[in-house]
């Protein structure tokens, strides 16, 4: 399952939170050395960790940490249009309905398996969910393919090019019912992946 936690269940989902910053920190610090964004030793966390940040945690039935990323709002400043403008050919996109996807991993014996079909399903469903028409993202370019292959068009916001000796690019991907049903149909399910709660708030809806 998929649980989705915002500003508003923050406190609920504290525990949660405390090993999903974990996680972050096993796959970008340990595996990937990116020891700028290390805290105490034990979290991997930067400036778009904040109130703002919505993240999507995949559990297994002992709640585990299997998958993650975060989504942000594009109308603040966010890693594309902070750190990759250069990515970006025209206007960079920051619209209420558009958000940057971030930090997204899977862990090592779970790759390319459930967690992460159900991670791209939970996205569909959740951007459907708050109204989302698209989100954008800085990828290896390697992974193009793969989320291709899982029933994402991808359109390129600009040509790939080299970031810390590796070919990256920045891209935009819909939110909408048909690519939803396509990465359902590669998934094998038609059951919604989202944890929902009756304690949860109704979802905000967001218009451009």
């Amino acid at each position: 399952m998929i649980r989705v936690i915002d500003h508003a269940n923050g406190l609920r989902y504290r525990e949660t939170l405390d090993r999903y910053f974990r996680f972050r920190h096993e796959i970008f610090v340990r595996e990937r050395a990116w020891t700028d964004f290390e805290m105490d030793g034990q979290y991997e966390v930067d400036q778009y960790d904040n109130e703002k940040t919505i993240y999507h945690v995949a559990l297994d039935d002992k709640e585990n940490v299997t998958g993650c990323f975060r989504l942000y709002p594009t109308t603040s400043p966010h890693m594309i249009s902070e750190a990759f403008p250069h990515l970006v050919e025209g206007a960079i996109l920051e619209r209420p309905d558009v958000f940057e996807i971030s930090r997204i991993s899977i862990a090592p014996k779970r790759r390319h398996g459930k967690p992460y079909y159900e991670l791209l399903t939970g996205l569909q469903e959740y951007g459907l969910q708050e109204g989302l028409s698209a989100v954008t993202a800085v990828i290896l370019l390697h992974k193009m393919p793969i989320i291709q292959s899982a029933g994402f068009t991808v359109y390129p916001l600009g040509l790939p090019k080299k970031v810390g000796g590796k070919m990256v690019i920045a891209i935009r991907f819909d939110i909408d019912e048909e690519t939803l049903s396509r990465v359902r149909c590669v998934a094998k399910t038609s059951d919604s992946v989202l944890e929902f709660s009756l304690a949860d708030s109704p979802p905000t809806r967001r218009t451009a």
